[in-house]
């Protein structure tokens, strides 16, 4: 039971005892512990962001709530010569508060209450996705942040996502460093501004790198025959010299299978898969 009162009705209380102040003592005491609490909630507003991502703002706000406190039980049970009493019984046990205490604790339990406390961690979501229009969605690859002295891997899934648990606080709203790892894009680390726990990050087409297959064509060409050989799907086209060898620049990596073709006077002899870079040779058989 809690009561608060300027007057109790009847019998000394703990609101009845001297003061070792007066009243314009602890009108004073308030006033100062008042401005002491205000300096101290703009300081706490204006570095808020640093607090956050520090992972301090839950201690410091309790530190903000003790010249509150103090500041209010001043000025009512010391200058108004207020009085509360609470009482609290458990099982075969009583805790009884009085005098300015009770206000002092109701400030404190009732500032974390209506402030609930920020989560320790947050999860981080990265959608992967082509900078042109092509690729809207992107679901193989890994993604790798950095937090500090710590290196997260997460795969990119059916959905186009990255899933990181468990970020610490002092990342939210801060610049990651991000590396995308996905086949056909460029692998290069990345500078991001988490605005949210979604990050959006677009990813640029790399240049295929260029490698050069080398073969013979079998049986070599004759006077009368021009020869050209191609990759399907690129640009590029080979002649072989006069004993049938020949040099083809070719988008693609060693290990990567491609699809040779070759005509003689514009009539097709070969087509066939061929593994980079080479050596190869290519059988040619009559024009149809």
């Amino acid at each position: 039971m809690t009561r608060t009162n300027g007057q109790k009705p009847g019998g000394p209380s703990v609101g009845d005892s001297a003061q070792p102040l007066s009243a314009k003592g602890y009108v004073i005491v308030a006033l100062i512990g008042l401005i002491f609490a205000a300096a101290f909630t703009l300081l706490y507003v204006y570095q808020i962001n640093q607090l956050v991502a520090g992972g301090v703002q839950g201690q410091v706000f309790f530190l903000l709530l003790i010249p509150w406190a103090l500041s209010c039980a001043a000025f009512l049970f010391g200058a108004m010569k207020s009085y509360a009493r609470f009482t609290h019984k458990h099982l075969s046990n009583t805790l009884e508060l009085g005098g300015p205490v009770v206000l002092f604790f109701l400030v404190l339990v009732g500032g974390f209450k209506l402030v609930p406390p920020a989560p320790d961690t947050f999860d981080l979501t990265v959608r992967a996705h082509s900078a042109s229009p092509r690729d809207p969605v992107i679901t193989s690859g890994k993604i790798t942040i950095d937090l500090d002295n710590d290196r997260r891997i997460a795969f990119l899934g059916a959905n186009g996502e990255a899933d990181f648990k468990g970020i610490p606080p002092k990342f939210r709203n801060s610049t990651l460093t991000v590396l995308p790892q996905v086949d056909g894009y460029e692998e290069q680390w990345q500078e991001q501004r988490l605005g949210s726990n979604v990050l959006d990050l677009p990813l640029v087409r790399a240049t295929a790198p260029v490698i050069v297959l080398t073969g013979t064509v079998t049986p070599p060409p004759d006077a009368e025959s021009t020869i050209k050989i191609f990759v399907d799907g690129q640009d590029t086209t080979a002649i072989p010299d006069d004993i049938g060898r020949f040099k083809l620049n070719v988008n693609g990596k060693v290990g990567d299978r491609v699809r040779v073709k070759v005509y003689a006077n514009q009539k097709s002899v070969y087509d066939d898969y061929q593994v980079l870079p080479g050596p190869v040779t290519l059988r040619l058989h009559r024009p149809n």
